[in-house]
């Protein structure tokens, strides 16, 4: 039988439970497509892949094919819109087998469903990859998912419930079904320069999860430093590896689990699993929203903005505007990344402060972040506007106090912003 694995975030060999399904067939192709829409001006003005993400899943793609390799397989890279690219490579080679990774979003699975209703007489599996845990082994329905974080993580932390143990990267692969020039990747755009500190690749993200757990032991101070807003140890950062699915959110759960027993066990060794629950939440939050995950439905206290793109635009560079916010504004689109407070405060402001509507600003972080998942983006923009898995009517944050907490010495906004 021969199998066609179409790859989405999944960009691993280590704990992928849908490359393990896909290599039982006799013969197998890996594939992977860029979306031209990718590249292309959303409503906002921004396109949805920006210049951060847009190297790091480059590298990312390049790694696991000379990963692949070592395994007699190899990945081919597709030019192309999915639903029409997918069909095509299926019905080229007569597969009889398409797997991919099961999408947590809305546009995505609808995208799935395109594809698998192409494909009468093909089967079509979808895999769990992304999340913790598989929905059969959630202790409640997902049309009954709890409408909290604290309600989601009392019954997910019960006694006998645990994540999966993660898969071991597979000894062999089947062979690699032909498919003359396919390979379109010199037809993708190549990415241009970019300053974001993270390297993609599974060997990368395995890397760096081994000096911040195991070398450096940051992870005992994590809870007391992580709201730093610009310092490299302050907090896991291992978002990018995630998003992109180099690294898999069981691994992480497995390799905290093996330094509380092997190092130490604090609070801080807790609170990066704690924050790995809130990443699992939103998984799971959006796959049960569904298209509201963009939406503001009625909800009581619900913010309205405006959604003039060109004025948020100027707001964002405007002197007028608060200077913590602006140096945000370059860090982020400098580098790609914000730490998890900043990222916070500059949706608090950009909804509160700058009255604008919540969808631009999770659109603007869409196309600069390099770890952008589209389930805690637009899960936690909702969640600061009060119009999504928050009772208490969105997050307002003082800028004059959030300063006095976090740059109080001006440090922060005098690197960004250049000051003298």
């Amino acid at each position: 039988m021969t199998t066609v694995y179409w790859l989405t975030r999944d960009l691993r060999l280590d704990d992928n439970p849908a490359l393990q399904e896909a290599a039982k067939g006799s013969a197998l192709v890996c594939v992977y497509m860029i979306d031209p829409r990718w590249f292309e001006p959303g409503p906002c003005g921004w396109s949805p892949m920006g210049p951060h993400r847009w190297a790091f899943t480059w590298r990312s793609l390049i790694a696991l094919d000379a990963a692949l390799n070592t395994l007699g397989q190899q990945l081919v890279i597709r030019w192309q819109r999915p639903e029409e690219g997918v069909p095509e490579v299926v019905k080229t080679l007569g597969a009889q087998r398409l797997v991919a990774s099961r999408p947590a979003a809305f546009d995505e699975m609808r995208q799935w469903q395109t594809i698998e209703a192409a494909l009468p007489f093909v089967r079509c599996d979808l895999i769990e990859t992304l999340t913790l845990f598989d929905e059969a082994d959630l202790p409640f329905r997902l049309d009954a998912l709890p409408d909290t974080f604290s309600k989601f993580r009392r019954s997910i932390e019960k006694p006998d419930l645990a994540s999966l143990a993660p898969l071991d990267k597979p000894a062999a692969l089947p062979a690699a079904a032909t498919l003359l020039d396919a390979d379109q990747r010199l037809a993708s755009p190549m990415p241009g320069q970019s300053e974001t500190p993270f390297a993609g690749g599974e060997a990368s993200g395995a890397d760096h999860l081994e000096r911040y757990l195991w070398k450096d032991q940051s992870i005992l101070t994590y809870k007391i430093t992580r709201n730093a807003l610009d310092n490299a140890s302050a907090s896991s950062k291992v978002s990018p590896w995630l998003s992109a699915g180099a690294l898999s959110a069981r691994r992480l759960a497995a390799e905290i689990a093996r330094f509380e027993g092997e190092v130490d066990r604090n609070e801080s060794t807790y609170w990066l699993y704690f924050e790995l629950l809130w990443r699992e939440y939103f998984q799971w939050y959006s796959r049960h929203r569904g298209r509201e995950l963009f939406l503001s439905p009625g909800h009581k206290g619900q913010h309205t903005g405006s959604t003039d793109a060109v004025e948020f635009r100027r707001w964002l560079k405007d002197a007028a505007t608060h200077s913590l916010v602006r140096a945000g504004r370059v860090q982020l689109e400098t580098t790609g990344y914000l730490s998890n407070r900043m990222r916070q405060i500059i949706a608090s402001a950009c909804i509160y402060e700058g009255h604008f509507d919540w969808r631009l600003g999770a659109a603007w972080f869409e196309h600069f972040l390099v770890d952008y998942d589209v389930a805690s983006n637009y899960g936690n923009w909702q969640y600061i506007a009060g119009v999504g898995a928050d009772p208490r009517g969105g997050r307002v944050f003082n800028l004059e106090k959030q300063v006095s907490q976090f740059d109080a010495d001006g440090s922060y906004r005098k690197r960004w912003l250049k000051a003298p």
